[in-house]
Protein backbone atom coordinates (compact mmCIF):
# COMPACT_ATOMS: atom_id res chain seq x y z
CA UNK A 1 0.00 0.00 0.00
CA UNK A 2 1.77 3.50 -0.80
CA UNK A 3 2.30 6.30 1.74
CA UNK A 4 -0.30 8.91 1.10
CA UNK A 5 0.63 12.87 0.53
CA UNK A 6 -0.20 13.18 4.30
CA UNK A 7 2.83 12.38 5.79
CA UNK A 8 1.54 13.89 9.08
CA UNK A 9 0.17 10.29 10.53
CA UNK A 10 2.01 7.78 12.44
CA UNK A 11 2.23 4.43 10.92
CA UNK A 12 2.79 2.53 13.98
CA UNK A 13 -0.48 1.18 15.72
CA UNK A 14 -1.47 3.44 18.71
CA UNK A 15 0.01 1.69 21.44
CA UNK A 16 3.16 2.49 19.76
CA UNK A 17 2.70 6.63 19.89
CA UNK A 18 4.15 7.56 22.52
CA UNK A 19 7.44 5.99 21.53
CA UNK A 20 7.50 7.41 18.02
CA UNK A 21 9.27 10.74 19.02
CA UNK A 22 11.82 9.30 21.75
CA UNK A 23 13.05 6.40 18.78
CA UNK A 24 13.29 9.13 16.38
CA UNK A 25 15.52 11.57 18.66
CA UNK A 26 17.45 8.15 19.70
CA UNK A 27 17.78 7.42 16.17
CA UNK A 28 19.60 10.74 15.39
CA UNK A 29 21.26 10.90 18.67
CA UNK A 30 22.96 7.69 18.17
CA UNK A 31 24.45 8.16 14.68
CA UNK A 32 25.49 11.74 15.52
CA UNK A 33 27.77 10.01 18.75
CA UNK A 34 28.52 7.45 16.36
CA UNK A 35 30.16 10.01 14.55
CA UNK A 36 31.80 11.69 17.08
CA UNK A 37 33.35 8.70 18.40
CA UNK A 38 34.67 8.03 14.71
CA UNK A 39 36.31 11.56 14.69
CA UNK A 40 38.05 11.37 18.04
CA UNK A 41 39.21 7.81 16.80
CA UNK A 42 41.02 9.75 13.62
CA UNK A 43 42.44 12.16 15.90
CA UNK A 44 43.39 9.62 18.69
CA UNK A 45 45.21 7.29 15.50
CA UNK A 46 45.95 10.15 13.26
CA UNK A 47 43.89 7.94 10.35
CA UNK A 48 41.33 9.15 7.97
CA UNK A 49 37.65 8.11 8.57
CA UNK A 50 37.45 4.85 6.93
CA UNK A 51 40.42 3.42 9.11
CA UNK A 52 38.68 4.88 11.90
CA UNK A 53 35.50 2.80 10.50
CA UNK A 54 37.95 -0.37 10.60
CA UNK A 55 38.84 0.18 14.57
CA UNK A 56 35.37 1.07 15.46
CA UNK A 57 34.28 -2.10 13.38
CA UNK A 58 36.51 -4.80 15.12
CA UNK A 59 35.47 -7.11 17.49
CA UNK A 60 37.84 -5.99 20.09
CA UNK A 61 36.36 -2.25 19.12
CA UNK A 62 36.08 -0.93 22.69
CA UNK A 63 39.33 -2.74 23.84
CA UNK A 64 41.50 -0.91 20.80
CA UNK A 65 39.60 2.78 21.48
CA UNK A 66 40.50 2.33 25.32
CA UNK A 67 44.18 1.71 24.72
CA UNK A 68 44.37 4.63 22.08
CA UNK A 69 42.67 6.71 24.60
CA UNK A 70 45.33 5.05 27.39
CA UNK A 71 48.46 5.32 24.96
CA UNK A 72 47.24 9.53 24.22
CA UNK A 73 48.41 11.34 26.95
CA UNK A 74 45.06 11.57 29.20
CA UNK A 75 46.04 10.82 32.69
CA UNK A 76 43.93 10.99 35.93
CA UNK A 77 40.68 12.43 36.38
CA UNK A 78 40.72 12.71 32.32
CA UNK A 79 41.50 9.45 31.54
CA UNK A 80 39.24 7.91 33.91
CA UNK A 81 35.92 9.98 32.82
CA UNK A 82 36.43 9.23 29.40
CA UNK A 83 37.47 5.23 29.50
CA UNK A 84 34.42 5.40 31.86
CA UNK A 85 32.60 7.75 28.92
CA UNK A 86 33.75 4.73 26.12
CA UNK A 87 32.65 1.91 28.74
CA UNK A 88 29.22 3.20 29.10
CA UNK A 89 28.93 4.30 25.43
CA UNK A 90 28.96 0.35 24.36
CA UNK A 91 26.58 -0.50 27.37
CA UNK A 92 23.90 2.41 26.28
CA UNK A 93 24.85 0.90 22.75
CA UNK A 94 23.97 -2.29 23.56
CA UNK A 95 20.17 -1.53 24.94
CA UNK A 96 19.57 0.67 21.67
CA UNK A 97 20.13 -2.32 19.67
CA UNK A 98 17.81 -4.27 22.36
CA UNK A 99 15.22 -1.52 20.88
CA UNK A 100 15.92 -0.80 17.52
CA UNK A 101 16.17 -4.92 16.77
CA UNK A 102 13.95 -6.67 19.62
CA UNK A 103 10.31 -7.72 18.27
CA UNK A 104 7.94 -5.06 19.96
CA UNK A 105 4.42 -6.09 20.69
CA UNK A 106 1.58 -5.08 22.94
CA UNK A 107 0.88 -6.63 26.25
CA UNK A 108 -2.89 -6.92 26.43
CA UNK A 109 -3.07 -7.79 29.67
CA UNK A 110 -1.00 -4.67 31.36
CA UNK A 111 -3.57 -2.27 29.84
CA UNK A 112 -1.69 -2.41 26.23
CA UNK A 113 1.98 -1.12 27.35
CA UNK A 114 4.14 -2.49 25.03
CA UNK A 115 7.18 -4.38 25.41
CA UNK A 116 10.18 -6.04 23.55
CA UNK A 117 11.00 -9.43 22.96
CA UNK A 118 14.78 -10.23 21.69
CA UNK A 119 15.29 -13.61 19.68
CA UNK A 120 19.15 -14.65 20.77
CA UNK A 121 21.69 -14.76 18.20
CA UNK A 122 23.91 -17.22 19.90
CA UNK A 123 22.61 -21.10 19.92
CA UNK A 124 21.33 -22.28 23.17
CA UNK A 125 20.91 -18.46 24.59
CA UNK A 126 17.43 -17.49 25.99
CA UNK A 127 14.95 -15.11 24.73
CA UNK A 128 15.08 -11.46 26.37
CA UNK A 129 11.83 -9.63 27.16
CA UNK A 130 11.89 -5.89 28.07
CA UNK A 131 9.09 -3.56 28.93
CA UNK A 132 10.99 -0.12 27.94
CA UNK A 133 8.71 3.24 28.79
CA UNK A 134 8.96 6.28 26.38
CA UNK A 135 10.68 8.15 29.40
CA UNK A 136 13.82 4.91 29.03
CA UNK A 137 14.05 5.66 25.57
CA UNK A 138 14.30 9.64 26.19
CA UNK A 139 17.16 8.88 28.70
CA UNK A 140 19.34 6.78 26.66
CA UNK A 141 18.50 8.89 23.48
CA UNK A 142 20.03 12.05 26.23
CA UNK A 143 23.19 10.21 27.00
CA UNK A 144 24.00 9.47 23.05
CA UNK A 145 23.88 13.57 23.37
CA UNK A 146 26.07 13.53 26.18
CA UNK A 147 28.35 10.79 24.89
CA UNK A 148 28.37 13.03 21.31
CA UNK A 149 29.30 16.16 23.27
CA UNK A 150 32.34 14.51 25.41
CA UNK A 151 33.96 12.93 22.06
CA UNK A 152 33.59 16.28 20.18
CA UNK A 153 35.52 17.81 23.41
CA UNK A 154 38.37 15.14 22.99
CA UNK A 155 38.58 15.62 19.56
CA UNK A 156 38.97 19.85 20.37
CA UNK A 157 41.21 18.94 22.72
CA UNK A 158 43.18 16.87 20.65
CA UNK A 159 43.12 19.23 17.76
CA UNK A 160 44.38 22.30 19.90
CA UNK A 161 47.40 20.55 21.03
CA UNK A 162 47.88 19.47 17.57
CA UNK A 163 48.06 22.77 16.49
CA UNK A 164 50.02 24.26 19.40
Amino acid sequence: MPISEDTSQDLVDVFYVDLVRPLGNLVILFAQAEASLLAMISVLKGVDERQAQAVFKAPDAKEQIIALVVSSGFQGFELAELTDRIGQYWSDKETRNRYFHDDWFVVIAAEGFPATRGLPLKKGAKVRFGDPTAQDVWNLAASFRDHKGHFDYVVWLLSRDLQA
